[in-house]
């Protein structure tokens, strides 16, 4: 029996979490159990499997299923039997075995003087008398099992949409808050620069008045050049813009498995970003803005982790 496709299973649009559990029962010749699947964050797919006894030849098809169905994960899937009706014992006595046991024993305690043995000696021999109690039919438990199984899953991955469209209105509205923060880096820029010239105009004045030396404006240009280099942020601010705009395509509607490690990745280079404009803070209401920028950057690093 072939594993449903991720895609035959129900569509998904948008980001969906890892975070998921589904539950269904299956019953098969009086005999019912629960399938439980329960789903956390992981890096990749790690499935763990509980399965009684007689469900172990369906194991392989379920592991198949789940990897279609979830991808990545910490996966635990569990099967209780919550009830068993009774079924039909077949009773089988060794009666060869069981009339040379009881003539040897019989001759042993004569020889020795003892009593003679009875029934109850013979039972405690083991293979003399074996209970066997009816199977399951193999084919109607595995059946049974991957329709419940199914069932199971397609809760947990109805729950995994639902959170991952939380996330992901969460993240896009932390996304909409950098853009506004790397609007005000932007314009705080040229504020800082004007400021600094302006000290640097005062504290040349100052020597020229205190020491009758001329002001240099050549030097003056070249000092605040430099320093407009070093506190330019327009590079850093279109690279991180151009990687928030990358982060809301990877948000929206279309299918991609490899979404949550896409986004993992457009995390640290917007991290690489802010750092470098952090390294070129040269005032206090820009460095303000960055350890804000820095916190919302990581509360959205912790929400991309639970992204498929």
């Amino acid at each position: 029996m072939s594993a449903p496709s991720s895609a035959t299973a129900g569509a998904q649009a948008g980001p969906t979490s890892m975070t998921g559990f589904g539950q269904a029962s299956f019953e098969v010749s009086g005999a019912r159990y629960r399938v439980q699947v329960k789903s956390v964050n992981h890096r990749n797919l790690n499935l763990r499997t509980h399965l009684p006894p007689e469900l172990t030849a369906c194991e392989a098809e379920a592991r198949t299923r789940i990897e279609a169905r979830l991808g990545r994960g910490a996966v635990d899937l569990s099967v209780q039997l919550e009830s068993a009706a009774e079924r039909d014992v077949e009773v089988r006595i060794a009666h060869k075995a069981a009339r040379q046991v009881m003539e040897a024993l019989a001759q042993l305690a004569a020889d020795v003087g003892a009593p003679a043995p009875g029934l109850d000696l013979l039972l405690r021999m083991g293979d003399i008398v074996q209970i066997q109690t009816a199977s399951l039919d193999e084919d109607a438990l595995c059946e049974g099992f991957y329709g419940a199984l199914d069932e199971a899953l397609e809760a947990t991955a109805l729950m995994r949409s639902a959170e991952g469209g939380a996330l992901g209105r969460d993240i896009l509205a932390r996304l909409d808050h950098l853009d506004e923060l790397l609007t005000r880096f932007e314009a705080a820029a040229p504020k800082v620069q004007e400021a600094y010239e302006a000290r640097l105009r005062q504290r040349l004045e100052d020597v020229v008045q205190r020491h009758g030396v001329e002001l240099d404006e050549a030097r003056l240009a070249t000092e605040l050049v430099l320093f407009a280099d070093k506190s330019d942020v327009t590079e850093e601010t279109v690279r991180a813009r151009s990687h928030i705009a990358a982060f809301r395509a990877l948000l929206g509607p279309q299918e991609d498995p490899l979404r949550g490690k896409r986004l993992d990745f457009l995390a640290q280079e917007l991290g690489r970003e802010v750092n470098t404009i952090g390294s070129k803070c040269r005032d206090a209401g820009m460095a303000q803005d960055v350890v804000d920028t820095k916190v919302e950057l990581e509360r959205i690093r912790e929400q991309v982790q639970n992204v498929t």
